[in-house]
Formats: structure tokens, sequence, C-alpha cells
């Protein structure tokens, strides 16, 4: 019997999120599901349940995986954060945005928001300053394009990372894990786009 998958209008449950984001993270690390069962002490069975969304694991299970990987237990709820921001903006102003991000050392600027049929986008101003707390490796739906103003930083993207200095632009899948792995100067400042599909279009 195949899996059941979630149709073209629905959402991802949170099992389906989560396993997602476990299967990603041990791809990520290289690792087999018979070499992280070792790791982790958790028999492959369960681990490819988990991985299809199929069962819901205790948070005890989610962590013996996250430190079988070697990754913070947040990143496999990194997807399920839903962001419900909507505000009416002065024109050069801009709204400071608290978000689960602001916890890790960014603070976020809204500059622009609009909603289509299909699509949505959010546009911010970020600012991030060392030191970086420890923060979450993000993963969405959507595609993603940032613009540097200031400063510089080593951002990962999958298995890339990139050197960014003032002028650099990258676009790119959400879905991949990123973040901003490491700032080489005091402060970072870049423009960020996110662009979402509604209603699970592609």
């Amino acid at each position: 019997m195949e899996d059941s998958a979630p149709g073209p209008h629905s959402a991802p449950t949170l099992d389906q999120t989560v396993g997602a984001a476990v299967k990603h993270h041990r791809m990520l690390a290289g690792l087999t599901l018979a070499e992280l069962s070792r790791q982790a002490n958790v028999s492959t069975a369960m681990i490819s349940k988990i991985e299809r969304g199929q069962v819901s694991a205790s948070l005890a299970t989610l962590e013996a995986l996250a430190t079988g990987i070697d990754v913070p237990l947040i990143n496999f709820f990194a997807g399920t954060v839903r962001w419900s921001d909507m505000s009416f903006v002065k024109a050069g102003e801009g709204m400071t945005v608290q978000r689960l991000g602001s916890d890790f050392g960014h603070v976020y600027k809204m500059i622009g928001r609009a909603d289509a049929d299909h699509v949505s986008f959010e546009s911010f101003d970020v600012t991030l300053e060392n030191p970086l707390s420890s923060r979450p490796v993000y993963i969405h739906r959507g595609v993603e394009f940032i613009h540097m103003v200031e400063g510089e930083m080593i951002f990962r993207c999958g298995d890339a990372k990139y050197h960014m200095c003032p002028g650099d632009s990258l676009s790119f899948d959400s879905n991949s894990a990123h973040c901003p792995e490491k700032l080489l100067t005091d402060k970072v400042r870049f423009i960020t786009v996110i662009s979402r599909a509604e209603n699970g279009q592609t």
C-alpha cells in the first residue's frame, strides 16, 4: 500500500513537516538509516515511519535523532513556524517585527507585503550583530532572495556556503536548509524577499 501524500491543495501535516526535516538533516549529514539508528538508538523502521510522516514521534525520540545527527532539536520544527504579520507601514519607516528569529540575533523590519490569489510575498530589512547566539537552520516552502547592504557574512544554503559582501545577491529554494552561518563584521544588514505559493499551489 503506497504512502498517502498531501493533495495539491492541502498543506503537509505537522508529522509530515517534521519527518521531512529529519530526513533532510540526516541526508545533509550523510547518514544512512542504519547509521542514524545506531547513533540514536532508534530502530530503522521507526525512523523510516517518522521521515514519511506516518507516526507522531515523541520529543524524546526526536531529541535522540537530533543528537545522532548532531543538530539542534529546534531544526526539526523550523518549517512549522507560521508567519502572520500584517501591518500598515508608513513610507520610509518600516515596522520592526517580533519573530522567532529575533530570539536568535535577528532584527527584522518589514518593508513590504502583498498577497494575490496564488502567491504571497514579504520583504524585510534584516540586521544581525555579533556575537550571534545559537540559532536554527531555516527550512520553509517558497523561494527567497537576499541582497547584501552592509557588512560581510558567510551564508549557508544547502551544502553550499557563500561569502556575501555589499552588493551581492543570492536567490534560492527556501526548502533548502539555510542560515547566516558566520558574521565576518560586527554588523550585517541585508534585504530579503520571501515568496510563497498559496493554498498548496506550486
